[in-house]
Parts: C-alpha cells; structure tokens; sequence
C-alpha cells in the first residue's frame, strides 16, 4: 500500500519529500529495502502509523478497513 500511495504521489507530483524515522518500531526490519522509502513516506504522512502495539506489518495484509483509512488518509493530503 505504501510503495503504491507513494508511487501514485510522486506521479501526480504531490510533495513526497517528508521522511519518518521507522526504527521505531520493532519490526522495522522487516521493511522490503524497495519499500522502504515509501514506507517511511507514508508514515511521516500520517497514512500509515502502525498497528497500535509498536508494529508495522509491513509483511502482513492490509484488511478493508485499514485500506480505506489508508485511502481516506491519502485524499486529505492530496
């Protein structure tokens, strides 16, 4: 999601120069290196802020609703 949020961005020339500090979280290893920009974009855009107990998921699978959060997000800083 954030590889595609961020992708999409870029090509509509939205500001994606805002970077966040990932090693927060304790799964921030498990970010894809060709994510990894993106991911940091999309939390420092407020898109993406983790799952509450410190993770992102960033292996995992975003359910609808977390996926319409992400949208809803998206189309407020756009």
């Amino acid at each position: 999601m954030a590889a595609i949020l961020f992708r999409y961005a870029r090509y509509k020339h939205y500001n994606v120069t805002a970077r966040a500090d990932l090693s927060a979280f304790t799964d921030c290893g498990k970010v894809s290196s060709w994510a990894a920009e993106a991911m940091s974009w999309a939390n420092a855009a407020g898109l993406i802020n983790g799952l509450g107990d410190g993770r992102l998921a960033p292996q995992g699978s975003a359910v609808r609703c977390q996926t319409a959060a992400m949208l809803h997000r998206f189309c407020k800083i756009s």
